[in-house]
């Protein structure tokens, strides 16, 4: 079945936004009840149900639209999926930042502008002998 492998890549995006979510409630002294437990069966139940509904449409309506401008088989079906995984990124983020008080994209960009300062003075270096 050609979605086998889209479904276990959401469900791995939920496994790991559920243990950031974890990992942040224990860093933070917060407690996690088994209800939360039980939003996550759901919220898996939700997403690989609406995966399975939009791989059926794509299968039966849309691909052979798509493959005409994409060139790719489920086109539809990938998009999707790209989109809640994307959303339970964001998730697991926000869990890593809260859990240890820190900006990621802050700290990304602080190093992507000491590698620039380091390169700059490699060029220097090397340009000065």
């Amino acid at each position: 079945m050609p979605v086998q492998g889209i479904l276990i890549a959401v469900g791995v995006a939920i496994a790991l936004d559920t243990l950031t979510g974890i990992y942040k409630s224990v860093k933070t002294g917060q407690s996690f009840i088994s209800r939360r437990f039980a939003d996550v069966i759901l919220k898996m139940f939700v997403y690989e149900l609406v995966t399975i509904m939009i791989f059926t449409i794509d299968h039966l309506l849309l691909s052979e639209f798509f493959c005409l401008w994409f060139s790719v088989s489920y086109f539809f079906t990938k998009a999707c999926t790209i989109v809640l995984i994307f959303t339970e990124m964001v998730s697991i983020k926000e869990n890593i930042e809260q859990a240890h008080g820190i900006n990621i994209l802050k700290q990304l960009r602080n190093a992507l502008k000491r590698t620039k300062d380091l390169k700059n003075d490699v060029f220097d270096l090397t340009k000065n002998p």
